[in-house]
C-alpha cells in the first residue's frame, strides 16, 4: 500500500486513502478535483485524512480529536471528484 501525502505551498496538510500503485494516478485526479474541500477543511480543523467508509458508501474526511482517542468526520469528498477504480475499467 502507498501512501498519498498532500502538501499545499510545502505545507503537509493531509493524507488520502492508501492505495495500490494502480490506484495513484486515479487518486491524485481526486485530489485535484477537491482541492477547494481539502484546504477549506484544513483551514477549519488542520491535518486531515481521507479514508473510504464502506458503510456508508463515501469518501470520509477525519481528523483526530481534541484527546486523540479517536477520529471525528468533519466532511467528505465530493462525489463529483471521484474517479472510477483500476479494477472497475
Amino acid at each position: 500500500m502507498n501512501r498519498l501525502l498532500i502538501e499545499s505551498n510545502g505545507i503537509f496538510i493531509g493524507e488520502y486513502e492508501k492505495s495500490q500503485q494502480a490506484d495513484i494516478d486515479r487518486k491524485i485526479e481526486e485530489i485535484n478535483a477537491a482541492e477547494t474541500t481539502l484546504l477549506s477543511i484544513y483551514e477549519k480543523h488542520g491535518v486531515f485524512h481521507v479514508r473510504w467508509d464502506g458503510k456508508a458508501r463515501k469518501k470520509s474526511i477525519r481528523v483526530k480529536d481534541i484527546d486523540r482517542v479517536k477520529d471525528i468526520e468533519v466532511g467528505s469528498i465530493p462525489k463529483a471528484a471521484w474517479r472510477a477504480a483500476s479494477w472497475q475499467k
